[in-house]
């Protein structure tokens, strides 16, 4: 997503590097004593990369952060797992992170004197395939510099509420106080920013975002907006550019949608409705559920992807499945499955199922900008 003045692509598929990171602590508070396990997944090409912990046996405690471009045009992928202070036992604990392009599956065991309970005496720095040996009568670890994230606009802005954010993340700060924060645009236009309150953390760090709003039309043209952070403990000014890759070659997802299984309907418990969204590039797609035309909440399903098709072209597919009770499906409603996807006509489109045709039927959905919306120039 992030470039500089000059922007390389990597040809090819680049397999990834995975290390191992644990967390450093720098007090003896409960919420210090809580072990923060990292996996780093770096410098691969193109995109899409799953990470699990434990082969998918561990999911509580898991956060995956968003995916980053660097500017060599390779991508790095974080998925960070807490195990709070009483949940540890000394299991062991592995990340397996799979790139779809090179069909490539790499794994990294923490070793457990990196995740062992510290006692007040010991504490851990973060360090790579290995952790770091605890020094006698050391209370502290050198807290590394401030961390700088500029995210894209969320597909859902995009799409659905058609307010474009650009938001700049500023974390691991010790102290707020001597933050700045300020945007350029590289055709040198207006600027709306939003610049959030800091947020203090139990590890004594602080985090604050910079939220810059656009039009929907800017940034799907490619312009590039940049976000400069300068702080008392970062040596020099941050500088994070962003902009939308603009592909080449646009594919529109075909999209299917599976009515529940007769034999599942006849349990009488619950009723599965399967959509599928094949084909499509670059791998960016929205898929959301309605219910009679109202929007149905993201706990009511489960997205499965974006994984990449088998063969030689880039292409993506992905499932989405809706579980509801088997009397809801019998009262006859419409469930439609929506698509957004920049390849297709109208950006959206809808399958939709009911229980009467047993048949989905396709709509293409145009989006209708709020009164919200930022008036571009």
């Amino acid at each position: 997503w992030g470039r500089g003045s000059i922007f390389f692509l990597p040809s090819g598929n680049t397999a990834p590097s995975v290390f191992s990171l644990a967390s450093c602590c720098t007090s003896t508070s409960s919420a210090c004593r809580d072990r923060h396990l990292v996996c780093l997944v770096t410098g691969y090409s193109p995109s899409s990369v799953r990470i699990r912990w434990n082969s998918g046996r561990v999911t509580e405690g898991v956060r995956d952060f968003p995916e980053m471009m660097a500017r060599n045009g390779l991508y790095t992928q974080i998925s960070q797992l807490t195990i709070p202070a009483g949940d540890w036992r000394g299991d062991t604990y592995q990340c397996d992170a799979t790139h779809d392009a090179t069909r490539r599956t790499l794994s990294k065991t923490f070793p457990e004197e990196s995740i062992r309970t510290p006692s007040p005496l010991y504490s851990f720095c973060p360090a790579l395939n290995a952790a770091s040996r605890p020094q006698p009568g050391s209370s502290d670890c050198h807290r590394p510099p401030p961390k700088v994230f500029l995210l894209p606009p969320s597909l859902e802005d995009l799409y659905i509420a058609q307010n474009a954010t650009i938001t700049c993340v500023v974390s691991g700060m010790e102290t707020p106080s001597s933050l700045e924060i300020s945007w350029s645009r590289s055709n040198g236009g207006p600027l709306m920013v939003n610049s959030r309150e800091p947020v203090p953390h139990l590890n004594g760090t602080y985090s604050t975002a910079s939220v810059l709003r656009v039009c929907v039309e800017e940034w799907q043209s490619g312009e590039e907006f940049t976000c400069t952070v300068k702080h008392q403990d970062i040596p020099s000014a941050e500088v994070k550019t962003i902009h939308k890759s603009l592909e080449v070659s646009l594919l529109a997802p075909s999209v299917y949608v599976f009515p529940p299984h007769a034999e599942e309907l006849a349990l009488q418990e619950w009723a599965t409705i399967t959509c599928l969204a094949s084909g499509f590039r670059p791998r960016d797609i929205l898929v959301t559920w309605t219910r009679k035309d109202r929007p149905l909440p993201q706990e009511a399903y489960i997205n499965i992807g974006p994984t990449r098709e088998a063969g030689e072209e880039e292409s993506y597919f992905i499932y989405s499945k809706l579980r509801i009770q088997a009397s809801e499906w019998q009262k006859g409603d419409t469930y439609s499955c929506m698509v957004g996807h920049e390849g297709l006509p109208m950006t959206f489109t809808q399958q939709s199922v009911d229980k009467a045709s047993g048949k989905p039927t396709a709509v293409n959905v145009s989006v209708v900008l709020s009164d919200t919306d930022v008036t571009c120039f």
